[in-house]
């Protein structure tokens, strides 16, 4: 047996018989190559391998710390992951949910669901309870507040130094560069609508957008890239931003009303079709002349409004299905990349 494997042997025993449970750490590097005579670079291997089982977690400048959760996870007899989503309600996420449980459970894998209401404290509870009690294998997560900076960094870090792997929905953190994304390619999509009203010939737009999601800055900063390719000026773009807390956000997220008597040009760019049917209501209860409205998800709320909001089709089931995948990839010991998918036009 390799010399690290025995060591890892001797800690495992050590932790499942409590002996450091009044600290709740492991011993420093340097004591424990002090203690077995070994290379630190063999010390360093055997705690990968408790770390990879579920017993440890490391804490970068802190030390090496006992998971509660790794006993629990090695015991359960299937894997079970994780979904935290912002919302679960009738809008793109049931789709998106729904592939994500058909691959996971046709792998006899367990799901639970989780929804944080694009809260950080919420987000928070969830994953302090997952660090916690150990009971999860693996997460599929669509980030809270992505747009803005987010305490619960340090929490999603902490449960990657613990094994448990982690994919992110639609976008990541930007501290998480490294993250494994399964998404729309949302600067893409910005671009596409830019080129399609420059190629009908309009010059005067609109423009909603969400600024605490990492999605609605990045379809505007596409959307401005393909006016600034086109060769015209910013100044025919006028923005709004909403964010999650705004007085005309829903409970969902997105507006029930929006103030539209600011604009009155020739096209509106929304960030989603929520937005786009919003403003349409404001539009016609306001007597003002409603524009051509080009909007992403094509969701089922634009069959109320045929032809009068065109929008990008989201692959809502595929992307659920894809994260699924790369997740039973990854409890396996597989390593996997992000993606971004071309929307529908």
């Amino acid at each position: 047996m390799s010399k690290y494997k025995e060591i890892s042997g001797v800690l495992r025993e050590e932790i499942l018989s409590g002996r450091y449970d009044a600290t709740g750490k492991l011993p420093t590097e340097y004591e424990l190559v002090s203690r077995f005579s070994v290379s630190r670079q063999t010390v360093r291997q055997a705690i990968s391998c408790l770390r990879n089982d579920g017993y440890l977690y490391q804490i970068q400048g802190s030390g090496t710390y006992i998971s509660k959760s790794g006993p629990k996870r090695q015991d359960r007899a299937s894997k079970r992951v994780m979904v935290i989503s912002t919302y679960i309600s009738d809008y793109i996420f049931p789709s998106i949910i729904r592939g994500i449980e058909k691959e996971l459970s046709a792998a006899g894998i367990q799901v639970s669901i989780a929804a944080t209401g694009n809260r950080i404290d919420l987000e928070r509870k969830i994953l302090q309870n997952i660090i916690d009690t150990g009971d999860v294998d693996g997460i599929i997560a669509e980030g809270t507040k992505t747009g803005f900076p987010n305490p619960n960094i340090s929490l999603y870090r902490r449960i990657k130094e613990m094994g448990i792997p982690v994919i992110f929905l639609h976008c990541s953190y930007p501290e998480l560069d490294d993250a494994v994304v399964v998404g729309m390619n949302d600067m893409a999509g910005g671009r596409y609508i830019a080129d399609y009203l420059i190629g009908k010939g309009y010059r005067k737009f609109g423009a909603i957008f969400k600024s605490d999601d990492r999605q609605g800055l990045l379809r505007y900063a596409g959307f401005c890239e393909g006016i600034i390719n086109a060769g015209l000026s910013l100044d025919c773009v006028r923005p709004r931003w909403y964010t999650t807390e705004d007085v005309f956000a829903s409970k969902e997220g997105g507006p029930d009303e929006v103030p539209v008597d600011y604009f009155t040009g020739d096209a509106l760019v929304c960030y989603n079709d929520m937005v786009a049917t919003a403003a349409i209501t404001d539009y016609e209860k306001r007597g003002i002349p409603v524009p051509l409205i080009l909007s992403f998800d094509s969701s089922h709320l634009c069959q109320a409004y045929p032809g009068r909001i065109l929008s990008l089709g989201h692959r809502k089931d595929e992307l659920g299905e894809t994260a699924a995948v790369k997740m039973i990839n990854m409890l396996s010991g597989k390593t996997e990349e992000s993606v971004l998918m071309d929307w529908i036009c």
